[in-house]
């Protein structure tokens, strides 16, 4: 049982990881977090992320840590409590590895400017970073980092499938 859980700004390839590790372990992509759910209020934003929480064999681009970084950028949205927040690491601490990219402001801004965004503009790349550091800092569960600029989509992708591989190795020997 794996959750593999990219968290990160815009411009940080989640998705394309996401898609990488989706063709070589056959694991589904799930959007986690996005700017709509955070408009439906907090009671469903909880259950969304909390029914999440059970699935097994998944990748989650975005899930709970992007959603207390975005919502305290844009205040209008619903934020999880922390109550809420420990209440779902707990569930998913034996199984979830939590991966945080991330990129120097200039190189996202530039990647910004490339893809462009409907909701991000480059003025928010570095206080979303600070919220990042801040909210991944405070996680409660294990998260393992790159940094984009350093590493390729694919050198980052083989690093989590080997992480994921090892566990699942793990978990072999000990039944």
């Amino acid at each position: 049982m794996t959750m593999i859980i990219l968290e990160g700004t815009d411009c940080c390839y989640k998705s394309t990881i996401a898609d990488k590790l989706s063709k070589e372990l056959g694991y589904p992509v799930i959007k986690g977090s996005s700017f709509e759910l955070a408009k439906s209020g907090n009671e469903k934003l909880f259950e969304h992320f909390n029914k999440l929480a059970d699935e097994d064999n998944v990748i989650i681009d975005r899930y709970i840590y992007s959603n207390l970084v975005y919502a305290k950028k844009f205040k209008d949205y619903s934020i999880l409590t922390e109550e809420q927040q420990r209440t779902i690491e707990k569930k998913i601490r034996d199984k979830a590895k939590v991966i945080y990219l991330h990129a120097d402001p200039k190189v996202i801004k530039q990647r910004l400017r490339d893809r462009g965004d409907e909701y991000i503009t480059e003025r928010d790349i570095e206080p979303v970073l600070g919220l990042y550091r801040e909210v991944m800092s405070d996680a409660g569960l294990h998260t393992y980092s790159w940094d984009t600029e350093q590493w390729s989509s694919k050198e980052i992708a083989e690093d989590i499938i080997f992480l994921v591989d090892g566990v699942i190795y793990e978990e072999s020997n000990c039944n």
